[in-house]
């Protein structure tokens, strides 16, 4: 075992308690990073790069990681020399990859997520998906991969319990941390069990329905609302009828609920405007990707002008766009503290 992989694996248990809550195997973390690095589909590249603001490929590389406490050596070629080699045939979910771009090995590198696909921070695209074998460019280029959870698959990983609002897979400088600790705190978007937080998973309906309870000390109280696919056994039954009671939610033209559909940008808007009261907006936003004929112009126009929201820099609102957990948890911070 080299010395950079042992460093890995003693961290990892660094975390160990003598009675662990729970059991998080190597396949979840696997699962974790490449949905942290989703996470960050879309983010500019910029030369030496570390934040969500922009990336380079190694400061990419170096916070997925990290969001798995995982700490890896900042530079492509140092990142090369980290934990064990592996064949392009043996490549698995969570392995890096490196190409030779520049002459020099290696100059670029990314994160293989399963089926010939590495995500990474593209100078041209920002971070993007691409193939290892795509012959017009990547194919040619490859140089190799090095495995840095090898050890972690022979073992049970437990994760110490942190407290209330803090988590193993949110730094300190992670851009949602201080809204994600306020409302663990609160109870309001609580984490997983060995007190992580997936910060980057993808919201669903009845999750929402779940959290604006909490958020507003709502209760069914009123006349049962009939969705054909949520039934009284359903975990998040009695949240739905709340919130559908309320009128902030309603199902779709066929009468279902559809409690595990993603959560987008707009919905965000259409269900803020009813929930917290947002007033009209006395001023327009304007939203590239937001015409006035959109049927949720004007919820997000109030998300907008009560600060709750104020789009991307490049002056786009994404309305289609999935909402994530910490991505809800700041809009839900700055809700409650208007």
């Amino acid at each position: 075992m080299s010395k950079r992989t042992m460093c890995v694996v003693l961290t990892i248990l660094l975390l160990a308690t003598i009675a662990p809550r729970d059991q998080v195997k190597a396949s979840s973390v696997r699962d974790d990073i490449v949905s942290i690095a989703k996470g960050q589909l879309g983010t500019p590249y910029r030369f030496g790069g570390t934040t969500p603001s922009g990336f380079d490929c190694s400061g990419f590389i170096r916070y997925v990681f990290n969001g798995v406490g995982i700490d890896l050596p900042r530079t492509s070629a140092s990142q090369y020399r980290a934990g064990t080699s592996v064949s392009k045939s043996d490549l698995e979910v969570g392995d890096l990859v490196f190409f030779n771009t520049t002459g020099a090995n290696p100059s670029h590198s990314g994160i293989y997520i399963g089926s010939n696909q590495f995500i990474h921070a593209s100078s041209s695209n920002g971070i993007s998906i691409s193939n290892i074998n795509d012959p017009h460019y990547w194919g040619s280029r490859y140089i190799g991969a090095r495995r840095v959870l090898e050890e972690i698959e022979v073992q049970q990983v437990s994760l110490k319990e942190l407290p209330a609002g803090q988590y193993h897979d949110v730094s300190s400088d992670f851009w949602a941390v201080n809204s994600i600790r306020r409302l663990g705190e609160q109870t309001i978007i609580t984490g997983y069990e060995g007190s992580l937080f997936k910060p980057n998973e993808q919201i669903t309906r009845a999750q929402v329905a779940i959290i604006l309870t909490r958020a507003l000390n709502l209760e069914a109280n009123g006349e049962s609302v009939d969705f054909h696919d949520v039934s009284s056994s359903f975990h998040a039954y009695d949240a739905i009828q709340a919130v559908a009671q309320a009128g902030f939610f309603s199902g779709d033209s066929k009468g279902n609920f559809r409690p595990n559909d993603p959560f987008t940008r707009e919905h965000i808007a259409l269900v803020f405007k009813k929930a917290f009261e947002l007033p009209d907006a006395t001023a327009q936003t304007d939203f590239k990707d937001v015409s006035d004929s959109r049927h949720s112009y004007q919820a997000i126009q109030s998300l907008a002008e009560s600060g709750i929201t104020s789009g991307y820099k490049d002056g786009t609102f994404r309305p289609g766009e999935t909402t994530t957990r910490a991505q809800l948890s700041v809009f839900f911070d700055r809700a409650l503290s208007n």
